[in-house]
């Protein structure tokens, strides 16, 4: 429904202002204008539109700066923007969704189509905004391994696949991320770490923060899936490590979303999402927890973050509005040198979707159980040539 809907769009060119007025004035849009970008980033926070549509070419700050301060904004994280421009090249289009965009019109281009674009996307993002009802508790299923060769007819067997032999174990005293990769990883890098279910993703993502805190690094844990208290208690046991003490210097910060998952309608965390969850709320503490740890664009501290797991989030959010939030968290640890490891768990989405968010990743790990044990390997890396053996990172 057009009705009530926010639209602001930055525009240098008056005539074409008035076009877009008319055109969407009368499907009953409420339309802003701003006639460069400097002007653009001042009135926007006071309008909050639905939709943001920006000019590439503008005086002042160009369409594509603008679009990069919104997206470092919590509260437009995930607020739709359209990109026109006179650019038709792809790398004019890819540098659009770099920083954010989520369509891109080239101009000429008719009224009718710009009516057209303005509607889906928005219907797209009204649906991703619905929060759904926390994911059932789903008993887990059985493994079963097979030992024996699988007859299917007289003549013809299958046989087991042959086990996996770890070129080494992990060493827990020894960066365990430039282990995988063979090298250190850049700053500001984002590390996507894919397994089913029990393969010892979430195990490693708690020996990277805890390495991280060792080296007196700025860390923060971001806990969807997992209960922020058992989180602190495998870190202070496992690793010793004196999270009040840790917390009080202002070297680590937790994220609360899983009361929101785990049912709960209260948490003791100073960032906890506790009603219904919406994910540019979630960003908004995720910033504002950053912002204590000085992990922001401008301060660049460094230091690491993990988002464990960004599955649950798949389950109840339209796809396109958690890609957005992937894309956020990616572009923001970037600029403000924070490693983030995100962690996902295998068959949750499309191998499509999947692809998506590798191609925004600089890194990806896979995570796998084999005879009780958990094995992990570099997929792909941006900064260089992945390996592909396998390590032994059951003591993690």
């Amino acid at each position: 429904m057009a009705e009530g809907k926010k639209i602001f769009i930055a525009e240098d060119n008056h005539h074409f202002c008035e076009l877009y007025r008319m055109a969407l004035g009368a499907e009953g849009y409420d339309v802003h204008f701003a006639y460069n970008g400097k002007e653009a980033l001042e009135k926007i926070p006071a309008v909050g539109p639905d939709l943001i549509i920006l000019d590439v070419m503008m005086p002042e700050i160009d369409g594509y700066e603008v679009c990069h301060k919104l997206r470092d904004m919590p509260k437009f994280a995930l607020t739709p923007v359209i990109m026109l421009t006179a650019l038709s090249t792809d790398e004019d289009r890819i540098k659009g969704y770099q920083v954010g965009a989520d369509d891109y019109l080239t101009k000429p281009f008719s009224l009718k189509v710009l009516k057209a674009r303005v509607a889906s996307i928005l219907e797209r993002s009204d649906a991703g905004k619905v929060a759904a009802a926390p994911p059932p508790v789903q008993a887990a299923q059985p493994v079963i391994q097979a030992t024996q060769p699988i007859v299917l007819k007289e003549e013809v067997t299958i046989a087991p696949a042959k086990a996996i032999a770890p070129v080494r174990s992990l060493n827990i005293a020894a960066d365990a991320l430039e282990q995988f990769f063979g090298t250190p990883i850049p700053p500001g890098s984002n590390i996507l770490i894919l397994g089913s279910l029990g393969t010892g993703k979430s195990f490693f993502s708690r020996l990277f923060l805890a390495q991280g805190l060792r080296q007196a690094e700025k860390c923060m844990f971001v806990c969807v899936d997992d209960d922020p208290s058992m989180v602190r208690r495998e870190l202070s046991t496992k690793y010793g490590l004196d999270l009040s003490n840790l917390e009080g210097q202002n070297q680590v910060r937790f994220v609360d979303a899983y009361s929101w998952s785990g049912g709960r309608t209260s948490s003791e965390e100073k960032f906890a999402i506790t009603g219904t969850l919406e994910l540019a709320d979630l960003s908004g503490l995720i910033s504002d927890a950053g912002a204590e740890l000085e992990q922001t664009d401008r301060l660049k501290k460094g230091g690491r973050r993990v988002v464990d797991s960004i599955s649950s989030l798949f389950l109840n959010f339209e796809l396109a509005y958690v890609q957005r939030f992937i894309a956020f968290l990616a572009r923001s640890g970037h600029f403000a040198g924070v490693s983030t490891v995100f962690i996902v768990e295998q068959g949750i989405c499309s191998e499509q979707t999947l692809n998506n968010i590798k191609y925004i990743m600089d890194g990806v790990l896979e995570f796998k159980n084999e005879d009780e044990k958990f094995l992990g390997r570099a997929q792909t890396m941006k900064w260089g040539i992945a390996k592909s053996e396998w390590i032994d990172a059951t003591q993690a």
